[in-house]
């Protein structure tokens, strides 16, 4: 009888633990694509942020099944010339049996010098994207960034190598989180200045630089005649800031805009010359 008594105990205590990990089981969208328990039919809605990815998902099992779609997949485009979408938003759901779930994904572009992705493109499932990558969609749907163009911007940091400068907007918090967090992640430097990229869906040129902004601060320790322009890589002359303009003595912050968008990417160099000498240089990149 103490026999039985302990088999019993033995298999009761099997059951318990083994029904729950069963019944919480939750799969990727990956893998149950994999396995072959769902059919997927992704599209793109149009743009590069936000809403742009709807998922069609219908269950092929005999059994509900626990879905999961995770911040930081990236989806793969079947066009070349278009953009893949780096999901921001995680989500979990399920699908009942025989029934296809429509759901609507949150993503961001992450292939900058590719056009902003068609209504109707197709997509296919993907991989998780590099883990700086994953860990910018979670930073991106931690604090509900899926439609800031800022953080479209640190997503291209990333994924284009685009200059930490480039993560810019009106709304300063946003930004210092999101140039912080990136500097973080991948251990770059935040420049002095930011760097304006096309926001509109221009095929042709979306992850094109347009401007660059920042101060040029300079102290002159006589009275002199100064000179502020900008030089490529060969120290070729491409923008003239000011020229022989007299100045007294002392400390000076010049906000500056630096027009981009017909220039190659590269390196650039702001230098100032009083009485004819250089005086300071800066480095500018995009």
């Amino acid at each position: 009888m103490k026999s039985f008594k302990s088999i019993h105990l033995i298999v009761l205590a099997l059951s318990i633990t083994e029904v729950p990990v069963f019944a919480s089981n939750i799969f990727s969208i990956e893998e149950a694509s994999k396995k072959g328990f769902i059919k997927l039919s992704i599209k793109g809605k149009g743009g590069y942020l936000g809403d742009v990815i709807e998922m069609k998902i219908k269950n092929l099992t005999n059994k509900k099944i626990d879905l999961k779609i995770e911040a930081g997949r990236k989806l793969d485009s079947k066009k070349n010339c278009e953009q893949d979408i780096l999901i921001t938003k995680t989500q979990e759901f399920f699908v009942n049996v025989n029934q296809t779930k429509t759901v609507n994904v949150f993503g961001m572009c992450c292939q900058a010098h590719n056009g902003s992705p068609e209504n109707n493109s197709d997509y296919s499932v993907g991989k998780l994207a590099d883990s700086s990558l994953i860990k910018l969609a979670n930073f991106i749907d931690k604090n509900k960034y899926y439609t800031s163009r800022t953080a479209q911007q640190a997503v291209w940091a990333i994924s284009d190598n685009n200059s930490l400068a480039s993560i810019s907007g009106e709304e300063k918090e946003v930004v210092t989180n999101l140039q912080n967090y990136v500097s973080k992640i991948t251990g770059r430097s935040i420049p002095p200045y930011n760097i304006t990229y096309r926001q509109e869906n221009d095929r042709d040129v979306l992850g094109r630089a347009t401007k660059i902004e920042g101060i040029f601060d300079y102290i002159l320790p006589a009275n002199c005649h100064a000179t502020l322009a900008i030089y490529d890589n060969h120290g070729h002359l491409v923008q003239l800031i000011f020229e022989n303009i007299s100045h007294e003595k002392g400390a000076y912050n010049l906000y500056y805009t630096f027009r981009t968008k017909d220039l190659p990417q590269g390196l650039y160099y702001a230098r100032m010359n009083a009485d004819g000498h250089l005086h300071k240089e800066m480095k500018i990149e995009f």
